[in-house]
């Protein structure tokens, strides 16, 4: 199965397979710090960092009830079309769910449709102009557009258009490659906005509508699903990304666009789909939990500052491979970078890391999400198991290098 993005060029960029084992964890300097080598041969000492069918035969002997609207039915059936929006709608909370024709009323209006054009070079010595198309959505009434980074990467102009037709020119806040999220301005007021939620809140089969432009030439078209996993973690043009699944459809020129939930309100950025003979409803989304801090960043700074490092490379340790191996599960460290913050705490090869600041810590993908929020010069206490000897191991964080 490959993973795709829509990109630049009308067409859908190849990208890696899903990650369904990391032989060799790198955790790079960049805003998430996490890259994937699969072999020991790839690492690169200089660029350390850390890383049903019913029968309906007339024979059949059930008998025939007649429900309380006088609809004779068969046992076991209600007599009643099934409706996705209300199988799927959250009913934990004190919130009311919406209806799909209510979410798009809400929602609809703040979801733009993005164009944009790129000058490239020819073979012989000329520019050629080559046009694109994707997805946003606004988040202020005065026109701050979120949409992905590779909707707009390398554009020479960006154009947006709301639902109704209104056509701005936009220019370009920030960008993060790493976390494929743009910011873009518009001028306007008293635009519509849409809502944001919660992605950590989600529940897996709750209902899922995609808004945007697919194709580039179908703006406000509106697709429906559910959330049908919280975090599958897949390689999208090289970078492990952390992503939100869906079966509501998503394709070409749906980057970028808004994902919602029950209640109207944004959890996800739509950013890639899964294709290939005989797949479907494989589609994935940026958690808005994970979006809204560097949307921020994006807004203030104009871009997102890099993660600090601690200089290792790791192996992930399974409690199957555990087992086998005799090891400790946790996160393995294949290799120390000669000077780095983790050489100088006296980490060494071998270490097996099961916990960091206290909590338990058992895969490489964890240890990231803990020191992205960290920066250089804070302190990470790494708990190692070294000869069978528990340990704790303060590391002071350095800048990033490249």
């Amino acid at each position: 199965m490959t993973e795709t993005r829509e990109t630049h060029g009308q067409g859908k960029r190849r990208t890696g397979l899903i990650a369904a084992f990391i032989s060799i964890a790198l955790i790079l300097t960049t805003a998430t710090g996490v890259g994937v080598y699969y072999g020991i041969n790839s690492l690169k000492p200089e660029r350390f960092g850390l890383a049903v069918t019913e029968s309906t035969d007339i024979t059949d002997s059930r008998s025939s009830e007649t429900s309380e609207t006088g609809k004779e039915t068969t046992s076991g059936r209600t007599g009643k079309s099934f409706s996705l929006e209300s199988s799927a709608a959250r009913t934990d909370t004190d919130r009311e769910a919406m209806s799909i024709t209510q979410i798009v009323a809400q929602g609809k209006p703040a979801v733009v449709a993005i164009d944009t054009e790129t000058t490239v070079a020819t073979p012989f010595g000329r520019n050629s102009i080559i046009p694109s198309a994707g997805s946003g959505f606004i988040i202020s009434a005065d026109g701050y557009v979120v949409t992905n980074h590779h909707v707009i990467s390398g554009a020479q102009s960006i154009q947006v258009t709301l639902d109704h037709g209104d056509a701005y020119k936009a220019s370009l806040v920030g960008s993060d490659p790493v976390n494929d999220i743009a910011v873009l301005k518009i001028d306007g007021k008293d635009l519509p906005t849409v809502q944001l939620g919660d992605s950590s809140d989600l529940e897996v089969g709750e209902l899922a509508v995609a808004i945007g432009n697919p194709l580039g030439e179908l703006s406000g078209t509106v697709t429906a699903g559910i959330i049908s996993a919280l975090d599958r973690t897949i390689t999208v043009d090289g970078q492990d990304m952390t992503l939100l699944q869906t079966d509501a459809a998503i394709n070409a020129g749906n980057s970028g666009g808004a994902l919602f939930n029950s209640f109207g309100e944004v959890i996800g950025i739509n950013t890639a789909k899964n294709s290939g003979s005989g797949i479907e409803g494989l589609g994935f989304a940026i958690p808005i939990d994970h979006a809204e801090p560097i949307i921020e960043q994006l807004i203030e700074k104009g871009s997102v500052p890099e993660a600090p490092r601690i200089g290792i490379y790791t192996q992930d340790v399974t409690a199957e491979q555990a087992q086998q191996y005799d090891l400790p599960e946790g996160v393995y460290v294949v290799q120390v970078g000669e000077g780095s913050p983790a050489a100088v705490a006296g980490i060494q090869r071998g270490d097996v890391i099961v916990a960091i600041n206290g909590q338990e810590t058992l895969t490489t993908a964890a240890i990231n999400a803990v020191k992205n929020t960290l920066q250089a010069g804070d302190t990470m206490t790494l708990t190692i198991i070294r000869d069978g000897k528990k340990m704790d191991v303060p590391v002071v964080l350095a800048e990033a290098t490249t």
